[in-house]
């Protein structure tokens, strides 16, 4: 093999890495979130009884796969019916190294007995450190066992797929 063709199977190879290094910065991040309701205002609609739609923020601490810890917080709207219906909120997931990931949540609420039950889906919009240049998509489900008010807590199971 001469010279040339040395360098050209050297140029080859050191570019399959590179993609190779892209494929792996893709991450699943799967964490769960304890979350204060720090705010929560209605505006009764008046079409039916029980429509109401809200505004709220929820802050509090996110407990990795890995055994981490951060921060969550999230502002939010709902458009609920005697407490079941649709959310939409936007969401920053903090981790220690000052990496940031910013997604938003569309779901639904639906009530077991008293408590209500959280499912949605995911779209990542942006994020830092770690996760710069993310996109990504994934699921959230959980759980609030009263009623949505200021001062009440919940918890949400989130699984998203980062990719880069």
């Amino acid at each position: 093999m001469n010279t040339r063709s040395m360098l050209t199977l050297t140029a080859v190879a050191s570019l399959g890495l590179c993609v190779a290094d892209v494929v792996q910065a893709d991450e699943m991040v799967k964490f769960r979130a304890m979350q204060h309701v720090a705010s929560a205002q209605f505006q009764d609609i008046g079409d039916v009884e029980g429509h109401a739609l809200g505004l709220v923020r929820l802050s509090g601490l996110a407990s990795m796969a890995d055994g981490t810890v951060g921060t969550s917080n999230v502002v939010g709207t709902t458009d609920y019916i005697k407490g079941a219906g649709t959310f939409m909120n936007y969401n920053n997931l903090t981790l220690s190294d000052g990496s940031v990931l910013w997604y938003k949540i569309n779901g639904n609420t639906k009530l077991d007995g008293s408590k209500s039950v959280f499912s949605g889906t995911v779209n990542v919009v942006g994020g830092k450190g770690r996760f710069e240049g993310a996109k990504g998509d994934g699921t959230i489900t959980g759980e609030r066992l009263t009623p949505l008010a200021t001062g009440v807590y919940l918890y949400v199971d989130v699984v998203v797929n980062v990719k880069k």
